[in-house]
Order: structure tokens, then C-alpha cells, then sequence
């Protein structure tokens, strides 16, 4: 009787007191019937509703959390901030962990920076989310300030921060971090060794991985999953198939994880039977119809030849996603099923799955195996337009894709028409690359239209127009594009500043693209690799030594200090400028010197004549323990040839070969010349037998050619006649040599009949050519031939005449004797007369003792080349024929007033190896003059053999 009446009493008082609105609260979050726990928060204003206990709010949050109910979450902390609530730590937490799984990351970072204290589990939620929202870099500089902060870690964060290190491919703070969890005995946590496995896999660090992997004495899926996805991924499958196969064989039984990851490798072998077996073994799991493994089976039998197969799986898969959707899209189209492939898509939108760009990729798939084709991707979008679906987006990769193959115009047109129907022609991204195909063909003008109908100008649409004018020789309009780019607020990119650059160069106005590359720098934009590209040639080759100091200036003040490229190209303008001391003193500042490096100061010092001092650099770089090349060898012989040192030019040939370097025709070319500029026959011969052994002449007219000219130079003409008549093809420079070596060699009708075998043959005469012809023509006397060459250049072949074609007529006129003809020729010719001219007027004058003309000819001569003592002595000998001897003495007076010296005239001689040369002057000392007399003897007893009947063997070069 007294219990029931107790509980008669319980009923009336509840009766009478209803639960506070706390208990409410606390019983719906229990329930999970949050939508009635809003409603109750919202029935009275925040700021009259009563202060509720932060363990409600608590209850309220991690049911938001548990029941996946974001949208209330969100507006339960919304009432809790405006009605003020006791921030307890753990609340905050769980708050955190609230947004950070709905995926709101901004908010999970705002109560984060809100929060005035922190533990280990509140920096794990917020390391999370930055590693959860792609953010790897922002998560371990997060880990850095929680360990700075005395928080140590657990193997709930070693996890996360081992992710992210993976992610950014961060090697040494991997490394860090291995060591941190071997101090902190963590090695016996299956979780934070398996994210150490994954870490050194993403580290490219296969090796250390497997080591971890076989420390681990019990092992679970995600270890076996990891190691073998990782062999897949670092393209190591015969590994990642063994160790799936000893997993087998192990108490662990496969995840469909690691059936998703094994798949792959059947579907790139694709073999048919094998892709059956490994069907089995998942239908055996009873991953088959899992979402991951059955799209894994789907692409592979799509793969294998086996689509059937495929089909059937993909019709029994559960809770299809996008992924397995595009997998079976992809798969039809692959063998042309485009009409199926669009049905499915029709099928996937009543499915209440919506199209992403992915979707649309596997329409348009890129084979791996041949090259996108333009004509199949237009006879999809026909089909497309007839089944009336309109892709709704179109993926960049998709747009790159046809920029890169589309074959003309035409096709351009039509793919803009597809989009204008579509609508698509309203994505920026389908404008930017429409404007660039259209770029691809020069078709400025319906490029710049689309440019114009474009609503929102995206960085892409703008570099895309800016790139369509610069690419096409239009950089001033590209300028104008810039600029007006500028003024919208956007900022260009590296690649808009580059596109601006390369249009300067493409038009050959260096100066305004190294101003825009200055700006570039002032601008805080980095230049990358490609702008450097483009620069440096300019740097190189830039003959302005001020324009060079104030870029290199330019480049100190931003970069601080300059890398070996940079500095390489610097070192190369300065040698091209004359400015070897700045090339030194840069060279000296480089603490990494490379070939490239050491090879641009030797190639600087021997152009600008520092031989000694290019022979120390050469000494360095070998003490430095860097071998030079053939072209650190080749640089060496070319610059002691064209310096006259043949002895050196040849011994450093010589070692080339001895290092065991195989010279090449630049190098064999370089010392050619040496040989002609000597004379030395006994060294041509041995380079010519040289080049005969290793196949040279065959294959390089540069080579060739300056071995014609050698044997020319030498005085052999009959040898370059024979490598002339030899070449299989020749070039304009073989003709002009050989043209010259007639005319060296007083063959003048020989040069004339060459030339009309040249034109005859097809090949167009060049300046160089004419030159020849004109002096042939001065030389056998041919003055009418000549006038008709003379004329011919300009009417006949478009050339205009240069100095060097006004004095060959000159000296062609005056050697006839026809003074007054030259005389008025001088007079009437466009271009100002040059010491060359004047010079061939006095010359022919002496051979006919024309005093009037040789004293007109003198007084131009003596006034530009006062110093030449060859033109006093020219004109005393025409005054001492004429028996002028007043004015022959007024001439040496002359030369002695002015300083003038007659240079004494030099011969040479060759014996054995060597060539000596002497004058007047000095003669030749005892021990050659003792070589000559035995030399003329011997000549003198072969004439009487010869005489006698005698016939001494002659070896002639065949």
C-alpha cells in the first residue's frame, strides 16, 4: 500500500513540474531526434533562453556527430555562440571534430584559433584537417608549433603527420619523424608502422619500406595492403604479385582494399584467362559486387577483351558511384559502343548520379596506345547531339587534349559551332582553348572575337589572347593585351610575363624583351626555368656590353646571388662584348663550376687574345679534377689557329686524341686554317689523311670546304680541284672557294668557266661569288664580261653591290688602261670610295706609270691610311719610272716626316716538319742555311738524273 502510494506521489509531482529544458535537450540528443532539439532552441530568443550546462551542449554536438546531422550542428553552435557558453576544453574539441568531418574546414580552423588553450586532441583534429583538405605543408608546419609548444606527440598524430610528409614527397622530415618514433618506443603500433611503410613508398623510398615491413612480426591488412599497393604504384608489380601471393598464404585475409589494389596489374597484362582467375579469388573474398573491387573487375575485363564479363558485374554492383559509372562509360566507348556509352549516361542521371568532368573525360578518352584522335572526338559529339545530351562541362586535360591534335582550321570551326549549341562556348576554360586553337592556324580575328564574348575573363582567357597575338608576330598588340590586363586588376602569371617575352624575341627586338623581363623582376614576379630559357640566348649574344652590366645588375639586386646558368650566360656576353676582366671576376665568384662554366671562360679568353691566361684557366680546371670535352679542346685549337700559333694549335691536337677524344668537324675545320695560314703542306696532308679514315669529308661540307681552301692557300691547287670534284654535294661556300682558288692562282678563265658550270647546276650566286668572278675578269683583262657581271648583280640576281664589287671594277678598268672609265665610275658610284679602291686605281697605275691618276689616287690613299708605308713606296716607284725624282725624294721626305718605315718583305721556306721565314734583313742563321744547301743540292743532282734520263719517284695524293 505505501509503494503504490509513493509512486502515486512521483506521478503528481511530475505531473506538476515538467523536465527543464536541459533534460529536453539531453533526452532528444539521446534519441537523435535533433531536428525537435533546434526547434527547441529556436522557440525562445538567445538572449532569454536560460545558460544551459556546456555537458548538454556536449550531448547536442556529438549526436550532430554520430547521426551525421550537419545543417543542425551548425545551427546549435550558432545558438550556443550567441547565448554565450562555458568554452570547456573538451566541447571545443568535439566541436572541432564536428566540422572537421562534415568537411568545413574554415570553421574547424576558426574555433581552433579561438580556443585559449590546446592539448594533444585538439591539435590532432586540427593536423587532420589540414591533412584531410589537401593542406600537407600547412600540417606539419601545424606539428612544428604544436611540438614547440611541449606538446609531444601520439600515435594518433604520427599517423597524420607521416601522411603528410608522403604527400609533399618530404623526405628528411619523414626521416625526422622515424627517428622521433623510435625514441618514443612506438615501434610496436601496427598503425604508425604503417604509415611509416606508406611514407618512404611516396618517398620513392621502396627499399626502406620493405625493411619496415619485414621488422613488423604481426602484421594486419593494412600492412599487407600497403606495401603491396605501394610495389604497384612505384611500377614494381612482379614484387607487389609475390608478396600478394605470400599474403595468401599468411593468416591475413585480403581487404577488398587489396583486391582494388592487385587488379591493375591483371588489367595492363591484358590477359583474359589470367583477369578469370583473379575474378575468382574475389568472387572466393566476396569483394566481387563491392563497389571498389567490382569497378576494379569492370576496367579490367574492359582491358582484357572480356566487356561481357564486365557488363554482367557492373549490373550487381552495389550503391554504384561516379567512378563506377564513368568505369563502364569508358569501357563501351573503348571498343566505339558510343550509343550504349550514352545510354548508360541516360541511365546514371535517372540513377540520380550527376555527370562530373571525369564523366565527361571517358567520352573522350586519350589512348594510351595511339594518338588522340580529332576525327573520332567530332563523331562523338555528333552522336552526343543527336541522343540531344549536352555535356555540361568539359575537362582541361579533355581541351589540352584537342589544342595539341587538332589538324586545321576547319576543324576548329566546327568544334566552335559544337559549343555555341551546346553552351559551352560560355566556359571560360572552352573559350581560353577554342582562342588558342584558333592561334594554332593564325586566324586572329574570330579568336579575338571570342575573346571579346567571354562575360568573366579568367587569367587562362587572357593568356590564351595574349599568346594568340605574341606567338603570330604581333608583339606591340600583345603589349597592348598586357597592359590592358593590367588595368582589369588581374594579375599576369609567370607565363604571361614569358608569352610577352617570347613575342619580342620571335620578332627580334631583344631591347623590349629584356626591358619586359626587367619588369618582370621589379613586378615580384620569379622567373622560372622557360623565362631564363628564353633570355639567356639574348644574353649571350648581346654585343652591348651596357645593356648587358644593367641586366646583370638587375638580376644581382633580385636574385642576390646568380646560379652557374646565369652566370654562364653572363660569362659568354661578356666574352662576345670584349669585357674579359668582368668574365674573370664573375667566373672567380662562382662557388659551383661545371663544364659548361669552365669551357665559356676558356672560349671568352682565347676570342679576346688572353692565350697565357687561358692556358692558366686550362691548368686550373684540370687541378679542380674537371676533364675537359672535345668542346674545351676544340675551343683551344680554333683559338690558337686563328692566332697564328700553329705549333700549339697542332700539339693540342694531338692530345686531344691522346686523351682518348674523338675530334669532330668543328674541330678539324678550326685547324685547317692554321695549316693554310702557315702554308704547311706536311701537316694539311696528315689532317686530310686523318679526316679520309674516320669518313668525315663525306658527311660535312664545313670540313671539306676549308680543306679546298687549305690546299689553295698552300699553293696546291691541283689537290683542292681533286676534294672539289670528289664532294657528292656541295653548297655556295665549295663554289666560291674553289672560284677564289683559280683566282689566287692566276687561272682566270678557269674561275669564269667554274661559274657557268655553278649556274648551270642550278645554284644562286651570293656577293662572296661575284667578288670572284669580278676579280677573274680584272685579271684576263675581260672588261665587258665584267660590266655584265657588274650589272647582272643587281638586275638579274636582286644583289646590291658593296665596296669590295666597286674596287674589282676599278681595278678591272684601270689594269685595261681605261683611266678615264674609272675615273668617272669613282665619281658617279653611290657608295663613299674605300682605301681598297684607291689602292687598286694606284696599283694598276704603276703598272702603266699613269702619274695624274697614281697622284689623284695617292692623295685619297695618304689621307685615310697615312701610316701604310706600302702606298709611299707604290707611288715613289711610279715617280722613279717616270724619272720624277724631285718629287721621288719629296716622297721619302714624306715618310720620314710622318714616321712611315718600309716593312722589309719576308719569305718561308719548309724543311722536314717545320716552316721557317726570314728577310733581307735577317738571314737565315748557319744551321738552316747548312738544311738549304743541302737541300738545293739535292735538287741540283735529281735535275740531272732527270736530264739524263733518270725518273725519280713523285708520290702524288690520289
Amino acid at each position: 500500500m505505501q509503494a503504490s502510494l509513493r509512486l502515486l506521489h512521483k506521478s503528481f509531482c511530475s505531473w506538476h513540474h515538467p523536465p527543464s529544458t536541459a533534460e529536453k535537450l539531453s533526452r532528444l540528443a539521446s534519441r537523435g531526434h535533433l531536428n525537435e532539439a533546434v526547434r527547441l532552441l529556436r522557440s525562445n530568443p538567445s538572449r532569454d533562453f536560460p545558460q544551459l550546462p556546456a555537458e548538454i551542449y556536449l550531448s547536442l554536438i556529438r549526436s550532430c556527430i554520430k547521426f551525421k546531422a550537419f545543417s543542425q550542428g551548425r545551427e546549435i553552435h550558432k545558438h550556443m555562440v550567441n547565448a554565450g557558453f562555458e568554452r570547456s576544453l573538451v566541447l571545443l574539441n568535439n566541436i572541432m571534430i564536428m566540422y572537421s568531418k562534415f568537411g568545413d574546414f574554415n570553421e574547424t580552423l576558426k574555433v581552433f584559433e579561438g580556443m585559449s588553450e590546446r592539448n594533444l586532441f585538439s591539435w590532432t583534429v586540427m593536423i587532420g584537417a589540414f591533412s584531410k583538405n589537401g593542406n600537407a605543408q600547412k600540417s606539419l608546419e601545424l606539428y612544428g608549433k604544436m611540438v614547440s609548444s611541449g606538446v609531444k606527440a601520439d600515435s594518433f598524430v604520427y599517423p597524420l603527420v607521416l601522411k603528410s610528409c608522403g604527400a609533399v614527397k618530404d623526405l628528411r622530415r619523414g626521416q625526422r619523424l622515424h627517428g622521433e618514433v623510435l625514441r618514443t618506443g612506438l615501434l610496436g603500433d601496427v598503425v604508425v608502422m604503417n604509415s611509416l611503410i606508406d611514407m618512404y613508398m611516396k618517398c620513392e623510398m621502396v627499399g626502406d619500406s620493405g625493411k619496415i615491413f619485414d621488422e613488423i612480426g604481426d602484421r594486419d591488412v593494412f600492412t599487407w595492403t600497403t606495401m603491396i599497393v605501394g610495389y604497384m604504384q612505384k611500377c614494381r608489380p612482379l614484387e607487389g604479385l609475390e608478396l600478394f601471393k605470400e599474403m595468401l598464404n599468411s593468416q591475413v585475409r585480403p581487404s577488398s582494399a587489396t583486391l582494388a589494389g592487385v587488379l591493375p596489374l591483371f588489367s595492363d597484362l591484358g590477359c583474359l584467362e589470367l583477369a578469370k582467375q583473379i575474378h575468382g579469388l574475389a568472387a572466393v573474398t566476396g569483394f566481387e559486387y563491392e563497389k571498389q573491387v567490382g569497378t576494379a573487375l569492370v576496367d579490367m575485363y574492359a582491358n582484357c577483351g572480356g566487356l561481357c564479363f564486365g557488363r554482367l558485374i557492373f549490373y550487381r554492383i552495389k550503391e554504384k558511384d561516379v567512378s563506377c559509372w564513368n568505369t563502364m562509360i569508358k569501357s563501351y566507348v573503348q571498343v566505339n559502343l558510343s550509343d550504349e556509352a550514352i545510354n548508360l549516361l541516360k541511365f546514371m542521371q535517372l540513377d540520380g548520379i550527376h555527370p562530373e568532368k571525369s564523366t565527361w573525360s571517358c567520352f573522350f578518352p586519350q589512348s594510351t596506345r595511339g594518338k588522340f584522335s580529332i576525327h573520332r572526338f567530332l563523331k562523338l559529339i555528333k552522336c552526343l547531339e543527336h541522343a540531344e545530351v549536352k555535356p555540361a562541362v568539359f575537362p582541361v586535360t579533355l581541351l589540352d587534349q584537342m589544342c595539341e591534335n587538332i589538324e586545321n582550321v576547319k576543324q576548329v570551326k566546327e568544334l566552335h559551332l559544337f559549343f555555341k549549341r551546346s553552351g559551352g562556348i560560355a566556359d571560360s576554360s572552352v573559350g581560353s582553348s577554342l582562342i588558342r586553337m584558333y592561334s594554332k592556324f593564325a586566324e586572329l580575328e574570330p579568336a579575338q572575337e571570342i575573346f571579346n564574348s567571354l562575360g568573366v575573363k579568367e587569367l587562362d582567357s587572357w593568356n590564351s589572347i595574349l599568346a594568340c597575338y605574341a606567338h603570330n608576330g604581333y608583339a606591340n598588340k600583345a603589349l597592348e593585351i598586357f597592359n590592358e590586363m593590367r588595368k582589369t586588376r588581374i594579375e599576369p602569371s609567370v607565363l604571361s610575363w614569358n608569352t610577352l617575352i617570347a613575342g619580342f624575341v620571335k620578332v627580334g627586338d631583344f631591347e623590349a624583351a629584356l626591358e619586359t623581363f626587367s619588369d618582370m623582376k621589379w613586378a615580384n614576379q620569379r622567373p622560372n626555368l622557360e623565362c631564363y630559357n628564353l633570355v639567356l640566348p639574348i644574353i649571350e649574344s648581346s654585343t652591348s656590353s651596357m645593356m648587358g652590366k644593367q641586366l646583370h645588375g638587375i638580376l644581382l639586386r633580385s636574385e642576390g646571388k646568380m646560379n652557374k646558368f646565369l652566370c654562364t650566360a653572363f660569362i659568354n656576353m661578356y666574352g662576345s662584348c670584349g669585357n674579359a676582366s668582368y668574365a674573370i671576376k664573375l667566373f672567380d665568384s662562382m662557388d659551383c663550376k661545371d663544364l659548361v662554366s669552365w669551357n665559356s671562360i676558356i672560349s671568352c679568353l682565347m676570342k679576346n687574345g688572353f692565350l697565357s691566361e687561358t692556358s692558366r684557366i686550362f691548368h686550373e680546371m684540370g687541378v679542380a679534377g674537371v676533364e675537359g670535352n672535345t668542346i674545351t679542346w676544340t675551343t683551344l685549337v680554333a683559338g690558337y689557329a686563328r692566332h697564328g700559333l700553329v705549333d700549339e694549335c697542332l700539339k693540342h691536337f694531338r692530345e686531344l686524341q691522346l686523351k682518348g677524344l674523338k675530334p669532330n668537324s668543328i674541330t678539324i675545320a678550326s685547324i685547317l686554317p692554321a695549316c693554310a695560314q702557315s702554308a704547311t703542306l706536311t701537316h694539311g696532308k696528315s689532317i686530310h689523311g686523318y679526316i679520309l679514315r674516320n669518313g668525315i669529308i663525306s658527311e660535312d661540307l664545313f670540313v671539306s670546304n676549308a680543306l679546298i681552301d687549305m690546299y689553295i692557300k698552300c699553293g696546291f691547287l691541283e689537290y683542292s680541284e681533286q676534294v672539289f670534284r670528289r664532294l657528292h654535294q656541295k653548297d655556295i661556300i665549295s663554289w666560291n672557294t674553289a672560284i677564289q682558288g683559280y683566282v689566287i692562282h692566276g687561272r682566270a678563265r678557269d674561275a669564269q668557266s667554274l661559274f657557268n658550270q655553278m649556274l648551270d647546276e642550278g645554284f644562286e650566286p651570293d656577293p662572296i661569288t661575284f667578288a670572284g668572278v669580278l676579280s677573274a675578269c680584272s685579271q684576263a683583262g675581260m672588261v665587258n664580261e665584267g660590266w655584265e657581271h657588274f650589272n647582272n648583280m643587281d638586275l638579274k640576281y636582286g644583289l646590291i653591290p658593296t665596296g669590295k664589287h666597286y674596287a674589282c671594277m676599278v681595278d678591272l678598268l684601270s689594269r685595261a688602261g681605261l683611266f678615264e672609265d674609272a675615273k668617272n665610275f669613282i665619281f658617279q658610284m653611290s657608295l663613299q670610295p674605300t682605301a681598297s679602291l684607291w689602292g687598286a686605281l694606284l696599283s694598276a697605275c704603276k703598272m702603266h706609270i699613269n702619274v695624274e691618276m697614281a697622284e689623284l689616287a695617292a692623295g685619297h690613299l695618304l689621307e685615310l691610311q697615312p701610316e701604310n708605308a706600302e702606298n709611299y713606296m707604290i707611288l715613289s716607284d711610279i715617280y722613279a719610272k717616270a724619272r720624277r725624282w724631285n718629287d721621288f725624294n719629296g716622297i721619302n721626305r714624306m715618310m720620314e716626316d710622318h714616321g712611315v718605315r718600309k716593312l722589309p718583305s719576308f719569305t718561308w721556306i719548309e724543311i722536314g716538319n717545320s716552316v721557317y721565314s726570314f728577310t733581307s734583313e735577317n738571314l737565315l742563321n748557319q744551321n738552316i742555311k747548312e738544311k738549304v744547301d743541302t737541300m738545293l743540292l739535292l735538287l741540283k743532282e735529281t735535275m740531272i738524273m732527270v736530264r739524263e734520263g733518270y725518273v725519280s719517284e713523285v708520290t702524288v695524293m690520289k
